[in-house]
């Protein structure tokens, strides 16, 4: 099984948008797909009408990195073929983070390496042991995508994402996840707030970015407000071929 967790410490840049893409097109490709959502704030849960249900179950990535419940106990089916998800509540955010070992969710993949070929993290954007779970869960073989909005503030979560991959690793003297950075919400026609954007990365980072890109979009929006992916939901649309392509370069980037 390999690891894909999708992080930034900056809001708003197209994580949950790009995790449920990936993982619909990668299911509908045959593959087997566990979607673990790490953000209180939930809305890959919400995409697939999952947050009562975990709620009053008590199923949720808080019993999966706080007790002692597998992911075999914890993962809900989504109405997709070969789509798994453990979904997230709010109460994620009032847990004691001292309480939460760094490699909880590291083991409790490896538990389940033959039951999934592809595990997708949706992570909050927190610099917490939440993202370093995830960070070392794709430290073996997986890798971390960082999404990012071309514009004047680009490098602040950038560079501390970048940063907190390389930093657990080292404390925990682990490999560092290779990371690969995704420009979102790209325009047709860019501001000069977005070329500088653009210049900073290839300046900082030349080598660490992503070929494909997502462009913006209003049938993402839609499909957001409608809780749908838009591989699913507008699969003919040009960000669908974008996630096409990008879920393509990332098998690459694994392999």
């Amino acid at each position: 099984m390999r690891t894909i967790a999708i992080s930034n410490y900056k809001g708003g840049v197209g994580k949950t948008t790009s995790a449920v893409n990936l993982a619909s097109i990668y299911a509908d490709a045959g593959r087997r797909v566990l979607l673990i959502d790490l953000d209180p704030q939930a809305s890959a849960t919400d995409y697939y009408g999952l947050y009562d249900r975990a709620k009053a179950e008590g199923r949720s990535s808080i019993e999966l990195l706080y007790g002692q419940a597998s992911v075999a106990d914890l993962a809900f089916e989504t109405g997709t073929d070969n789509l798994s998800v453990i979904p997230s509540t709010i109460e994620l955010v009032d847990q004691n983070e001292l309480l939460l070992r760094e490699q909880r969710l590291k083991f409790a993949l490896d538990d389940v390496a033959d039951t999934y070929d592809i595990a997708i993290i949706d992570c909050s954007p927190v610099l917490k042991r939440l993202a370093f779970n995830a960070y070392l869960a794709a430290a073996d073989g997986g890798i971390v995508v960082i999404p990012v909005k071309l514009d004047s503030t680009v490098m602040r979560g950038t560079a501390l994402t970048v940063e907190a991959t390389k930093s657990i690793a080292e404390a925990l003297r682990m490999p560092c996840p290779k990371y690969r950075i995704l420009r979102t919400c790209v325009p047709g026609r860019m501001t000069k707030a977005e070329r500088t954007g653009a210049e900073v990365l290839d300046r900082f980072f030349p080598d660490a970015q992503f070929t494909s890109v997502i462009h913006a979009s209003a049938k993402v929006c839609e499909g957001s407000w409608q809780w749908t992916p838009v591989a699913s939901f507008e699969p003919g649309s040009r960000p669908a071929r974008d996630y096409a392509a990008l879920a393509e370069e990332v098998l690459n980037e694994l392999d």
